[in-house]
């Protein structure tokens, strides 16, 4: 992502302009932009945007600007917009703003010429005026603050550009700038320095009579208009010029260097990587107490960094959870809070390119990045040392992933998110995240279509819930459609959630949609874990033992074991141990919904029927305490017209009464890669 404005202001994010339309939120970009990572008051953004008469409604419209620029940023990206006491701030490697690679080179080029190297001072200036794309933030209706933004800037172009003229001149160019510094007079014409260039310029081409009327013009002008004499340092040229000084300089008439760039010492950068927290956040209070008392942790009680990792079935709330429990306890991490997406879940992020963003986030130059992955870890960590730091590393693939991202001192803490089970993390405080309770669901609910609908409606809405599996992002989900939905009453929208084949298709708005988190985690399943996973789609109850998964596979029950213990480690089933010292697996409605549909697809091609789904009764919800048998329920009737595909009690395998129902000619036929090894 890249943010301009030496010239329009534009947002590009790849070949994507991002830019946003409406003009006050531009006004605010830019006010964020001109001074990333630095706190903008809101007093001075009210300012700039309604100046000494605001609305009374200026606040909460500034809100809703900022709310629309955290969107079009997006989460976990290289910039986002932090709420900070009294202000906002732009937090984003400096690297992404076009002034500062402009001052940088400015500042590159001066010193080029200090040491006499005009040729690489040249090369630095002609890039740093090459990023103007026309006048500073020329789409910007500029109130009193941005205005002076925009007179710097420009004056910062236009001593560069006199850097550059310098430059050229001490190259020899002299006829190749006669017609630009021509052309700089007409649009310049009290700037002495440009007329002092193109005398000196036609001298050294043999046009000493030009450049003596040059001079003339410049004073007709100055006496005319202002009713002033050139400079002394410019009638000195004149001077010069008359008496044809073989050795003749053009006068510096501004010798002042220019400003210094914006500095990134290390040292002062402090990262606000978190993204926005969720403001209908609800539940947990138990699990965020818990993780606020492992934060809040003196550093002095121990000498490792703390790490805790979330883990859940999707659209369980584990990033919700991060990033809320995160906000809570930022204030125990002054040297800043870095936060990145691993992207486990899909296309798992290069830990060495995560080292080079964090590295850029605490103020390392882009040059000074070890190319090393290990080099980065070492730098990083050295960083961390004597600092504070809370890192969210989101959507873990595994350990591997995480460890070259760990600081190495104990006052820094790190929480993960993953939707697989990280083994073999030493030390590290696991949180297992469960679905919502019942009242949660309906909180949740209620903070997403209003108190006043949900309780006109209160038994659909309960429905709702349940059907939703009470899971996070299903009720959310339902909500919006909800809250869109124009004339939809909770009552209907129940009707159409209770169709288990249409189902996952309801749950589903804009970004937010449950079958596709779903898919995600299905696709980084290996062969044998999916042909299992797409059979629970069969089950009638949420529940299954190995010995029932061996009697659906056809396999032994220490290889079905196997595979249950894999789906559980991806968080697609829940595992329980019974007082019997066995182990229950449970299967949340929703993903067996899913893995239907998974199953339905593979049959697809061997054009063998499948009943219609069922809804599996949900576990009591009495809590995970429960024993899982009391959800087995007795098995179902099949009609008639499905006698073929009938209930199948599985209790030669020593269980309790257990339904499924299974396509017989797949069992040994043509399909039976469908059902396992």
């Amino acid at each position: 992502m890249e943010f301009r404005v030496l010239g329009s202001l534009q947002v590009v994010d790849g070949d994507a302009d991002l830019t946003p339309s409406a003009a006050k939120v531009r006004a605010v970009l830019a006010m964020l932009v001109l001074r990333h990572n630095q706190i903008v008051s809101t007093r001075e953004l009210i300012d700039e945007l309604w100046g000494e008469r605001p609305p009374a409604t200026a606040l909460p419209t500034l809100h809703t600007y900022v709310y629309k620029l955290r969107k079009m940023l997006g989460t976990g990206g290289p910039a986002t917009v932090v709420t900070q006491t009294y202000g906002y701030l732009l937090a984003t490697a400096p690297e992404t703003i076009d002034v500062y690679r402009f001052e940088r080179l400015v500042a590159d080029g001066w010193n080029a010429l200090e040491r006499e190297d005009a040729a690489h001072a040249t090369e630095a200036l002609s890039q740093a005026l090459a990023l103007w794309r026309g006048p500073a933030l020329a789409n910007l209706a500029a109130g009193e603050l941005l205005s002076a933004q925009i007179t710097r800037l420009e004056e910062s172009r236009l001593r560069a550009l006199q850097l550059r003229l310098d430059a050229d001149l001490r190259l020899g160019r002299h006829r190749e700038l006669i017609s630009e510094l021509k052309e700089l007079i007409a649009i310049h014409p009290l700037n002495e320095d440009f007329y002092a260039k193109l005398m000196t310029a036609l001298y050294q081409a043999g046009r000493r009579g030009e450049a003596l009327e040059v001079y003339q013009n410049l004073r007709q002008v100055l006496v005319g208009q202002l009713g002033l004499e050139p400079s002394p340092a410019l009638s000195r040229l004149q001077q010069r010029l008359l008496s044809a000084n073989p050795g003749l300089e053009q006068p510096d008439l501004d010798p002042a260097p220019p400003p210094a760039p914006p500095a990134a010492p290390v040292a002062a950068v402090r990262p606000a990587q978190l993204p926005p927290d969720i403001a209908d956040f609800v539940g947990r209070a138990e699990v965020v107490d818990r993780i606020a008392a492992l934060l809040s942790r003196p550093a002095e009680s121990g000498t490792a960094v703390r790490v805790i990792c979330i883990s859940g079935m999707p659209g369980v709330g584990e990033t919700a959870l991060a990033v809320h429990a995160a906000h809570r306890a930022r204030s125990a991490f002054p040297s800043g809070q870095l936060f990145t997406e691993l992207g486990g879940s899909g296309v798992p992020a290069d830990p060495g390119e995560v080292l080079a963003g964090f590295l850029r986030a605490t103020g390392v130059p882009p040059g000074e990045v070890p190319g090393d992955r290990d080099e980065r870890s070492k730098l990083f960590r050295t960083w961390c040392s004597e600092r504070q730091v809370l890192i969210v590393l989101d959507d873990a693939a595994g350990y591997a992933q995480i460890q070259p991202l760990l600081p190495g001192s104990a006052g820094c803490a790190v929480i993960v998110t993953s939707r697989f089970a990280l083994h073999g993390f030493a030390g590290a405080h696991m949180v297992e995240l469960d679905p919502l309770t019942g009242e949660e669901g309906l909180e949740l609910l209620s903070r997403i279509i209003g108190p006043a609908r949900l309780s006109a409606e209160r038994a659909a809405a309960e429905h709702i819930v349940r059907l939703c599996g009470r899971l996070p992002l299903a009720l959310r989900c339902a909500g919006s459609r909800l809250a869109a939905g124009q004339g939809l009453t909770l009552a209907k929208f129940a009707e159409r959630l209770e169709d288990p084949r249409s189902r996952l298709s309801d749950l589903r708005v804009a970004d937010l949609d449950v079958r596709t988190t779903f898919r995600a985690t299905y696709e980084r399943l290996g062969e044998p874990e999916r042909s299992l996973f797409r059979l629970l789609g069969l089950l009638q109850t949420p529940h299954i033992t190995m010995r029932q998964a061996g009697a659906l596979l056809g396999c032994e029950p220490g290889h079905a074991e196997r595979l249950l213990a894999r789906l559980a480690d991806c968080s697609l089933l829940s595992a329980r141990p019974t007082a019997l010292g066995e182990v229950h697996y449970a299967v949340h409605e929703l993903v067996r919904l899913y893995a239907r549909e998974c199953l339905e697809r593979e049959l697809d091609g061997c054009a063998v029927a499948v009943p219609a789904p069922q809804a599996a009764e949900p576990a009591a919800p009495a809590g995970p305490a429960q024993p899982v048998e009391a959800a087995v329920p007795r098995e179902r009737a099949v009609p008639a017209a499905q006698d073929e595909h009938r209930a199948v009690p599985v209790e030669e395998a020593g269980a309790r009464p257990f339904s499924l129902t299974a396509p017989a000619d797949c069992v040994n036929g043509t399909a039976s890669h469908i059902l396992g090894p």
